[in-house]
């Protein structure tokens, strides 16, 4: 009878062992589990409640705020709210359940098919200038008279050398903006001492600045016909602009170059007025093969 006792006893102390096993094995699981969720950071962000394409607008329906954890620190991510994102743009593609940060949205108009990125050489900026500021392109006559060019553009970025110097900045223009600069670059290499520049905005809010540059005749005729081209704002004024800015260089031009004939001294020698020109003879190349 004992020896039956003893018998039974073995199962009922081994199911015992095997439970307070398990209730260690639980705890330990369970402090791991509580020490690995100490290491989490815990932040809110919005993803897409569906597939929305670049260009598109937000709205209240497309994103939802989730909640995301991380063992990397979360302390100097920006929050968002669904007011930083309901009404602006995608500026890429998102499927459903994408994360949306505020690098990706934009605000304002969609983007045409006919925007392209620029990069701008050759243009005097501010010195205080940075990236995303806004800027109007403007070019100076050396007569005083001054036009804007292309107006406010973003500078998405500015591209420096190796030393610090500026060489570059991108913006974004449309067919018709990057034909209206090239006609300015064109000017500035016609019309000595005329320069194209930039100027910033005071802030976003401020409205867009009405390009009113009348461009030379070719790029007119040729910005009515340009494929690429999505709206065309030419106005029929626009070439009798063009002559009065042309005529008016031309006076300005002829004027300038009188004053500097009657100031100049009629007895003072070719070497004497052009020193550096006089060293070594002109040579004219003409393109043509040698005679035989």
């Amino acid at each position: 009878m004992t020896a039956g006792a003893i018998l039974a006893g073995i199962p009922l102390t081994a199911m015992l062992l095997y439970e307070r096993k398990n209730a260690q094995l639980t705890r330990q699981d369970l402090n791991y589990y509580e020490t690995l969720q100490e290491q989490y950071d815990y932040t809110s962000m919005f993803v897409m409640t569906e597939d929305v394409t670049a260009g598109e607008e937000l709205t209240a329906a497309m994103i939802r705020e989730q909640r995301v954890q991380s063992t990397e620190d979360l302390s100097l991510v920006q929050p968002l709210t669904q007011e930083d994102l309901v009404g602006k743009r995608l500026k890429v593609s998102l499927t459903k359940g994408a994360a949306i940060s505020a690098d990706v949205v934009y605000e304002g108009a969609p983007v045409t098919d006919d925007e392209r990125r620029i990069e701008l050489r050759g243009l005097d900026l501010p010195q205080t200038l940075r990236e995303n500021e806004f800027v109007d392109i403007r070019i100076t006559f050396p007569n005083g008279e001054d036009y804007l060019v292309v107006g406010h553009k973003r500078v998405y970025r500015i591209i420096h050398d190796d030393e610090g110097e500026v060489l570059a900045v991108q913006m974004r223009f449309l067919e018709e903006e990057l034909l209206r600069y090239q006609a300015a670059c064109v000017d500035v290499k016609i019309f000595r001492d005329t320069r194209l520049y930039a100027v910033q905005y005071t802030g976003e809010f401020q409205a867009a600045g009405r390009v009113f540059y009348p461009v030379n005749r070719d790029v007119f005729r040729l910005m009515q016909w340009d494929p690429n081209i999505v709206e065309l704002f030419l106005v029929e004024e626009e070439q009798e602009q063009r002559s009065v800015l042309e005529a008016g260089l031309e006076r300005f031009l002829s004027e300038e170059t009188e004053e500097t004939e009657e100031n100049s001294d009629p007895e003072q020698s070719a070497e004497e007025k052009y020193p550096e020109e006089t060293k070594e003879p002109l040579t004219l190349y003409t393109g043509l093969p040698e005679e035989t």
